[in-house]
Order: structure tokens, then sequence, then C-alpha cells
């Protein structure tokens, strides 16, 4: 399923005798994007790769009502390229073709086919899975499993129901992650600590340690506390222990983004072609994987 799409099969030629045999040729397509566009009928997508260096294209079509790149399959789409409502069409053209031939509604007419291929059997499966979820906090995913067990879900520090790789406030202070990681100390990279007490402010809800939480430091309860200072030594309230300011109630934030990764893989087996298997009779022909990602917008499930 994972290896990327490199195959051998029959390239359809007329030998010089003109028997119509069918002569056994190479190709590949190992660096060639994988893309899909909508086809001409309802609820069909067509899979295809280009190889410019020499004129070719393999594509798959198909009709589901269930796919979608964003939505993941619990169970591959199963598809028999007998039943009529899929192909697989492997071309060769005079000319060099763009994604329009596949994906617009008047594909160029002075392109020609001049060798084509068609699969005469097989099974497909379409599998959608996402590969990455992150939020984007300045923070690797991988780097966020505080409790070093391999389960990154359950790191969710300030208990809001969203574990930290998804969480781009991960102490709930209306402080973004991704702001409170620089320490402004040269040539240091370790995340800022403002009290020094052994927990980055990132995950610290009260972070110069002055018994106000820093969500509350926010005299004007904008929902901001970097917008809010001592009016005597011009510092933020929240960054200073000295500080004389009143705390105030501010609700965390209503709403975080996820930056979702969704990888879409396209295998075929027992793949035949007009009808001559050659050696490809079980064989699996891998289209590869296509990988979109998506920043998905939701609120928060604890707000209080």
């Amino acid at each position: 399923m994972k290896k990327l799409i490199s195959f051998i099969f029959s390239i359809l030629l007329l030998s010089s005798c003109d028997d119509g045999d069918i002569i056994i040729t190479s190709f590949e397509f190992d660096d060639v994007d994988l893309q899909i566009c909508n086809g001409s009928k309802t609820d069909e997508f067509v899979f295809f790769k280009i190889n410019t260096s020499i004129n070719e294209a393999i594509s798959y079509n198909f009709i589901s009502e269930t796919f979608s790149e964003t939505t993941v399959t619990p169970t591959p789409i199963t598809i028999d390229l007998k039943d009529n409502t899929s192909s697989v069409i492997y071309r060769k053209f005079d000319t060099a073709i763009t994604a329009d031939y596949y994906c617009s509604n008047l594909p160029p007419s002075n392109i020609s086919v001049t060798e084509e291929l068609v699969a005469s059997s097989g099974i497909a499966e379409i599998s959608t899975e996402i590969i990455l979820e992150d939020d984007n906090d300045g923070i690797p995913a991988e780097d966020e499993d505080l409790n070093g067990n391999g389960n990154l879900d359950d790191d969710d520090t300030d208990g809001d129901g969203i574990p930290n790789y998804k969480d781009q406030d991960d102490d709930d202070d209306n402080i973004l992650t991704s702001v409170e990681l620089p320490n402004e100390i040269p040539d240091n990279d370790d995340p800022r600590d403002t009290d020094g007490d052994g927990i980055p402010d990132y995950l610290e809800a009260d972070d110069d340690d002055d018994g106000i939480p820093t969500r509350n430091e926010d005299a004007d309860g904008n929902g901001n506390p970097r917008d809010d200072r001592d009016p005597d030594s011009g510092l933020l309230f929240y960054l200073d222990p000295e500080s004389t300011n009143t705390s105030v109630t501010v609700d965390p934030k209503a709403e975080n983004t996820v930056r979702t990764t969704y990888r879409t893989t396209v295998i075929i087996t027992g793949v035949e072609f007009n009808g001559n298997n050659g050696d490809f009779q079980d064989s699996d022909l891998s289209f590869g994987f296509k990988d979109v990602t998506i920043s998905i917008t939701d609120p928060k499930p604890n707000n209080n």
C-alpha cells in the first residue's frame, strides 16, 4: 500500500509484421505528483499522473458518493473495474498535456492520443487518513508529548479538552503559545520562563507568579493581556510581579484552529490491460498518494 507508483506493464505497439503483439516496455511515474479533479459525471473523480518528459499519463476515474479528500475512510472504498463505473487508462500523446486535459470542461482539442491501454479488470482501493494534526504554534506535534508515553492525546495542560498538539493556547491564558515561546535571550532557544520556576510561560497559567492568572491581568477585559501595561513601569501586567493591577475575570478565547493533513492513497490489484495480463496478474498498481492540508477552526469544547 505504501510503495510509490513504480510499475512495469505492456505498451501496445504494432510489431514489424503488424500481428498485434503486445510488446513489454517499462516506464515510471515515481517522481510525478498524483493529482485529482472532478469528472464530468455526478460524483465522479479522476486521479491522474502526467509524465511530461515523454508525453504520457495514467488516469483512474471512478464514481463514489462517499469519497472526499478530507473525509477519513474507516475502511477503504473498494471498486471493481468490471462494474463500468471506473476505468484505468494509460495514454501517450503527440504533445505535452496539462491537468486541463482531465479537469477542464472542454479538454484541449489539438492533442492526439498515439497509444492507449485500458484496464479490463482489477480491484481499486481508495483510502483517506489523517497523517498530521498540528496547531502551528511553533512546537512540532511530536514534541508536545509531555508525558513521554507516545500518546499525544494524553497531554492537555489547561484541561480544556484539547490536547496540547492541537491547542494554540496550551495554558488557556489568552496568549498564543507561539507568542509565549521566544525568550529574548541571544543564542538561546529555550522557551521563555518569566518567573524562573522551571515551567515555560506557554504551559503556565500565571507567568509572573504574582498570584493573578495571566488571563485575568487584562485591565481592559478585551481578551488580550498583551495590551495592558503598568502606567508607572511601562511593563506588561502579566509579566511584572511588582505591578499592583487588579484582577479581572476574563473568559478563555472561544475558538481554536488546527491544521490537518489528509492523505489519500490509491492502489489497484489484479490489473489486466486489454485482456492480456502479461506480468501483471495479481500485481499491485499503486497510484501513490496525495496530501491536502486545511485549517479547521472550531469552538473550544470548554470555555469556562
